[in-house]
This record gives C-alpha cells, structure tokens and sequence, in this order.
C-alpha cells in the first residue's frame, strides 16, 4: 500500500510492524483499501491506542515485548518528536513507559500518514 510508505519515519525497522498491525485491522472496514486506511486512520485520531482498539497494545505485557524488540527505534522516533515540538513529550496519564512508547510512537506513525495522504 503506496499510503504506508509515505510516512517520514520508514526509515526505522518498528513502522514495519506498525504496518503489519495497520495491514490486519482493515478488512474491518468498508470501501477501497485506501477508504479502509483512512477510516482506520481518523478511528484511531479519535479514540488513540488508550481506547483499546490496537489489539497488540491493550495489555501492559504485550507493549512491554514489543518496546523491548524495538527500544531503539521506538526512543529515536519519541527524540524526533520531541525536537520538533521544541519541548518534551510528557506521560500525561502515568503510564508504564514502554506502554507510553508504544502508543506515542504508532500513534504518530499513523497521525503521519495521515498527514501525507489525506490532508
């Protein structure tokens, strides 16, 4: 899907399993494969990973694996965050860190492609 490459975080190895996990949720819903993707896109914008509907990040341990597989990449993509909003990203709801990690990074992945593809 041409949408997922657009992303300016590809160059980290975690987006292609941010994909893998974007790639399952879509037959879920309706239309082209890019109406799904943009309707799993503005989903996920108004409900974030907090409402349950990444399955992969629903439970603590289950964020805990994944931010140990992809530790690097996951703190590269949040120091990128931080650089340009000029300011640290803060753990608002005191979450584990590697459930934070996990949510802030696909979170942003995804908000990115959104960004390139439908705006």
């Amino acid at each position: 899907m041409k949408a997922l490459k657009k992303s300016t975080y590809k160059q980290y190895e975690v987006c292609q399993a941010f994909d893998k996990i974007i790639l399952s949720d879509l037959d879920s819903y309706d239309g082209t494969k890019k109406e799904q993707l943009k309707s799993f896109l503005e989903d996920l914008q108004n409900g974030g990973c907090i409402s349950g509907m990444i399955s992969e990040f629903i439970y603590h341990s289950d964020c805990k694996e994944f931010y140990i597989q992809h530790l690097d990449d996951l703190e590269n993509i949040k120091d990128e965050i931080e650089d340009s909003l000029g300011a640290p990203v803060k753990n608002r709801h005191r979450l584990p860190h590697y459930t934070f990690m996990c949510w802030l990074c696909f979170e942003e992945y995804c908000f990115d492609i959104y960004r390139s593809s439908f705006e």
